[in-house]
């Protein structure tokens, strides 16, 4: 089913509004609809414009109305508000692996999707904290990939968002010819956010030899040769203490 993308209303009767606030609508490429203050507003609009004799007629969130001045500031606030649509609940699912699959759902919507090493990960939550409002947030990784989900876990915990644990099997797809691989675990950590899991806390590991030489291995990789970790320090990246470019620092 098509979704309908988020609209700024320009309502009003006002000619000499209209003819100054549509150029600059258009001018940005922004979603738009053009109403008399007595018609249904569509549910997809977040933001609307009108004058201020005319905002007592209007059935909108007084929050969300901006009064048409300045076009190029009239329609800066509105795109803001566009921007800043609130969510009842965004879930960030996360496929754990050395290139860790991300999706964003929102009211049950994919909104936003990414593809990151564990040692960026932090950063992207945060900025998708950051830049998407919402009254319940939860994030959601799979149980695969135990060196890479628990780096992940214990660096999401100081987040303070619940975290749940997926049963991830069958999640990942098969894929068509043509199709690249890193767009299974896209599908993946959207099939993930898609499922309830358990609540966790710190999830800890003692790492294998293994581990610790593949970590050393990912240290080599992110500082193109220049740098191999010690066993201490890759002991304690395999943990989620240090993320791989704090190791690299210290080393």
């Amino acid at each position: 089913m098509a979704t309908r993308r988020r609209q700024i209303a320009l309502i009003t009767d006002d000619f000499l509004v209209n003819r100054s606030v549509l150029p600059e609508l258009k001018a940005r490429k922004l979603n738009f609809v053009t109403l008399s203050p007595k018609d249904p507003i569509p549910f997809s609009v977040r933001a609307v414009i009108t004058t201020e004799d005319e905002i007592d007629e209007i059935d909108f969130d007084i929050d969300k109305i901006i009064i048409a001045k300045k076009p190029s500031a009239t329609v800066d606030m509105a795109q803001l508000l566009l921007e800043r649509h609130k969510y009842e609940k965004i879930i960030i699912g996360i496929d754990p692996g050395k290139y860790s699959g991300i999706a964003v759902i929102g009211d049950g919507m994919v909104i936003s999707v990414h593809q990151a090493s564990v040692g960026r990960i932090e950063k992207i939550v945060r900025e998708i904290l950051s830049e998407k409002s919402a009254q319940n947030v939860v994030i959601r990784i799979g149980h695969g990939a135990r060196l890479a989900g628990t780096q992940i876990i214990n660096t999401l915990l100081k987040l303070e968002v619940p975290l749940e644990l997926v049963d991830e099997s069958f999640t990942t797809p098969d894929l068509g010819k043509g199709i690249r691989n890193q767009i299974s675990d896209i599908v993946a950590a959207i099939n993930i956010a898609n499922l309830d899991g358990v609540p966790i806390d710190k999830k800890q590991i003692e790492p294998s030899r293994k581990e610790i030489l593949l970590v050393q291995d990912w240290s080599r990789e992110r500082s193109n040769g220049r740098s191999t970790i010690s066993r201490r320090l890759a002991r304690r990246v395999a943990k989620g203490e240090l993320t791989i470019d704090e190791a690299i620092s210290l080393n």
